[in-house]
């Protein structure tokens, strides 16, 4: 009987698997599970399930900027295209106002300057002569698009002027549902300009100009000679300063 056992549990250790799963761990010091702790050894791997709360968070990434869209691929150019059209008619327009005031001088210093606008301090033609100057030459640089923003200002300015004279000459004229007989206000393409051209002072003359394809960029051109001005002026003063600090001298 005895030798029947003997030879059931020999083969039971022969046949049973050699997993590491089923085998029991041996004995180990407390130091060398801690080594083991610290060294990531855990349980059995048959035996270790995966932890959910151990996953590295996703990280999302930028979403790199939609390319032009189709819309503004089309309208920007006919945009700038619009803007050219703009300026070029009104200074087309607008420089026969100048020759007009250039042949009569005379009649243009004494019906509206001296009438007018006789506070203005020097001779009346002096001021007809301005104006005339500024919606020539300003229709021509505004044209070509130099120096937009100044240019346009000024003969804004003579525009203004012009309302107001036409205000003074005819009133509002029942302004803004009359019905006039001449079909129009007599002050109305006066302040038309004045609109187009606080417009163009305000912002430019646009791509297709001489102050953007030229000069590169007007308010840039701006910028370098503020920028020149106040460093020469800087370093005046600081001449200036060396200069007193050097006549200067102790009484001992």
């Amino acid at each position: 009987m005895k030798l029947i056992l003997a030879l059931v549990a020999t083969s039971s250790v022969i046949v049973a698997p050699k997993c590491a799963a089923f085998t029991s761990l041996p004995n180990i010091s407390k130091n060398q599970a801690r080594i083991q702790r610290t060294s990531g050894l855990g349980p059995l791997p048959a035996f270790k399930f995966p932890s959910f709360a151990e996953e590295e968070p996703t990280i999302q990434t930028s979403i790199d900027p939609p390319d032009e869209s189709i819309v503004n691929a089309i309208f920007e150019p006919v945009t700038d295209a619009c803007i050219l059209a703009l300026r070029l008619s009104t200074c087309a327009f607008m420089i026969h106002h100048g020759l007009d005031k250039i042949q009569n001088v005379n009649g243009f210093s004494v019906n509206v300057v001296a009438k007018f606008f006789g506070f203005l301090p020097g001779d009346p033609s002096f001021w007809t002569l301005s104006a005339a100057a500024t919606q020539v030459g300003g229709s021509v640089l505004l044209a070509l698009g130099i120096l937009s923003r100044p240019v346009s200002f000024s003969m804004m300015m003579t525009m203004i002027v012009a309302v107001v004279f036409h205000l003074l000459n005819t009133g509002p004229e029942g302004f803004p549902l009359a019905v006039v007989s001449q079909h129009s206000y007599n002050y109305e393409l006066a302040a038309m300009y004045v609109g187009v051209l606080a417009y163009f002072s305000a912002s430019g003359a646009g791509r297709f100009s001489v102050d953007e394809k030229l000069l590169g960029g007007e308010l840039e051109l701006y910028d370098k000679a503020l920028d020149k001005v106040f460093n020469n002026v800087s370093e005046v003063e600081v001449e200036e300063e060396e200069k007193v600090k050097v006549s200067f001298k102790l009484p001992w």
